[in-house]
């Protein structure tokens, strides 16, 4: 399930470029760049959840659940410190972050709208991606990666054409849906690890 979640995320993710690319070549190369700095700043909770798997896997191979459980909201907790301070700094000093990149006065000032939509996403993901290595760790593959998968096709990418092409809201028009999808992706999971089915996975 993982391998084919990461084709079709790929392959989604392109798409999804492809319709800023239809916006015009400013939005292309302002989500590029947004796309560039979110990836680096990601990697703290990325970081935190590979640290929080391994938690979530021991704790369940000893069969303590509920140390695993706790395992899980202390990653979330340090994953929080990390990017909500990086989130901050985007919404603060998003020309700084912007001007190791581009110059184009263009790019820029449409990238500070995105790059502060960045910053409050550092939030949500700082929740969404521990929790996805921990389902991970835990056996629970499918769901996940099915839940990213639906989002993205099934909303993101439609709505972000529909918004940003079709109905001509451009750039923001097309950054909207990314929103909601990483918000979703966070609550979703949130449900299934609130649910605790995760706990008796045998691997």
């Amino acid at each position: 399930p993982m391998g084919i979640q990461e084709f079709l995320i790929a392959v989604g993710w392109a798409t999804y470029f492809k319709v800023f690319s239809l916006i015009g070549i400013i939005e292309l190369a302002t989500i590029n760049i947004i796309f560039s700095i979110m990836h680096a700043s990601f990697m703290p909770a990325i970081g935190v959840g590979q640290a929080c798997a391994t938690y979530v896997g021991k704790y369940l191979g000893e069969k303590k659940p509920d140390k695993a459980e706790r395992s899980i909201w202390e990653s979330i907790r340090i994953a929080e410190y990390i990017m909500g301070t990086m989130g901050f700094l985007f919404i603060l000093f998003p020309y700084l972050f912007l001007s190791f990149f581009t110059s184009d006065p263009r790019v820029v000032e449409m990238g500070v709208i995105g790059l502060r939509v960045l910053g409050v996403l550092q939030f949500v993901d700082a929740v969404g991606l521990p929790l996805w290595f921990s389902l991970t760790a835990a056996g629970n593959t499918i769901f996940p990666a099915i839940t990213e998968v639906s989002l993205l096709w099934l909303w993101s990418i439609p709505l972000s054409f529909y918004l940003g092409v079709y109905l001509g809201f451009g750039f923001l028009g097309s950054l909207i849906p990314l929103v909601i999808h990483y918000l979703s992706f966070t609550l979703i999971l949130s449900w299934k690890i609130k649910k605790g089915t995760w706990k008796e996975i045998e691997i």
